[in-house]
């Protein structure tokens, strides 16, 4: 006994549905509760399953796509017994039927009915292909997760099911590429912050130092890069924050820049001349950390730019003269992804400053 395959009635007033796709092949055994085939109504696509149990027998390319049939209608059968022959159906669009019915009638009045509902249906059929157009294949289960992922539009989501229907895993893959480009793009967020640093004691060593020099004469500038070079430079492991060079420009303006590779090994003679020597060969890297000094301009506090690929800004600023003359302050600007071991670094800048003699030693 052949069990019919009958479009269903999607809701209490509902009398139609549009044919989407078949999701079992002829000849192919189905079990009851299988997803048979799928429709949709009011653009909502549903995949219906099957009541029976049997031998999936269809005529090929039968409902069409899009095609719109009444409910009730009759479009395959389940066969108790093995069948690789195609049946023949005959499908009638809803529409159809319905215009036939306006048809049976000849008088006049009938006749100008048909002529209106001629027009109707070709503006119809102009609308269903608009529809077609813009409708997106998914799986019930794949719309489901997109909602329970709060994931609005389809669009932009490629399908690879069966006639690139969209399935849950490209809803798995889409969420995970948009959680990492957003994860990406709060990593590229600047973020500030200022802090002031005593430099009486470093002031006061350089000037020794300088006394007791005969050629070279170290400035303030110098030194904090002999300090920041030993400050970023221990206990190195975080790879996100693996820097190993200085670039130091001295006016935010100019375009002249000095590079200090590994200060934290270099003497203050050699730092001085890296800082006064300008190198064209070398480039910010990532792991460059790109000092801007404005301390000349008595400029206290101020947000330095990300050079990329650095990740990683400083300023140093100069309080006015007065009762803090010996008074700097350095301006970090920094990115979100080399946060979590920035502050623990940049606190031990000023303890650097106090015990100037530390680096020597």
């Amino acid at each position: 006994m052949d069990n019919e395959i009958l479009i269903p009635k999607m809701g209490w007033s509902i009398d139609e549905a549009t044919f989407v796709e078949w999701l079992k092949s002829n000849g192919e055994y189905v079990n009851a509760g299988d997803e048979l085939f799928s429709v949709e109504s009011d653009k909502a696509i549903q995949a219906v399953e099957s009541i029976d149990s049997g031998w999936l027998c269809i005529e090929e390319n039968l409902p069409k796509e899009g095609q719109l049939l009444k409910y009730g209608t009759v479009i395959g059968y389940l066969s108790e017994k093995k069948n690789n022959d195609e049946v023949s159906i005959k499908l009638e669009n809803y529409e159809d039927s319905e215009l036939d019915k306006k048809t049976d009638d000849t008088d006049d009045k009938t006749e100008n009915k048909v002529d209106d509902l001629d027009g109707k249906n070709s503006v119809s059929e102009g609308k269903k292909e608009l529809i077609s157009s813009e409708r997106t294949f998914i799986t019930p289960r794949a719309r489901t997760l997109a909602k329970k992922l709060n994931i609005d539009s389809l669009t932009e989501i490629v399908g690879t099911g069966k006639n690139n229907r969209i399935i849950e895993n490209d809803i798995n893959l889409f969420y995970s590429e948009i959680n990492s480009k957003n994860i990406q793009k709060e990593s590229n967020v600047p973020n500030y912050m200022n802090l002031t640093i005593n430099c009486a004691e470093l002031t006061s060593f350089i000037d020794v130092f300088n006394c007791s020099a005969k050629v070279t004469k170290i400035r303030l500038i110098d030194y904090l890069i002999k300090i920041i070079g030993q400050v970023f430079q221990i206990d190195n492991q975080d790879s996100r924050l693996k820097i190993n060079q200085v670039c130091l420009i001295n006016n935010a303006n100019k375009k002249e820049s000095f590079f200090i590779n590994d200060p934290k090994y270099k003497g203050l003679v050699e730092i001085n001349k890296n800082a006064t020597e300008s190198d064209n060969n070398l480039v910010i890297k990532q792991s460059t950390i790109v000092l801007i000094d404005l301390s000349e301009y008595n400029i206290q506090f101020f947000n330095p730019k990300i050079l990329s690929p650095s990740q990683l800004s400083i300023g140093i600023g100069k309080y006015l003269s007065g009762a803090k003359e010996n008074f700097y302050t350095l301006n970090v600007c920094y990115l979100n992804a080399i946060e979590q071991n920035l502050f623990e670094k940049v606190k031990l800048i000023p303890e650097f400053t106090k015990s100037p003699i530390r680096l020597l030693l």
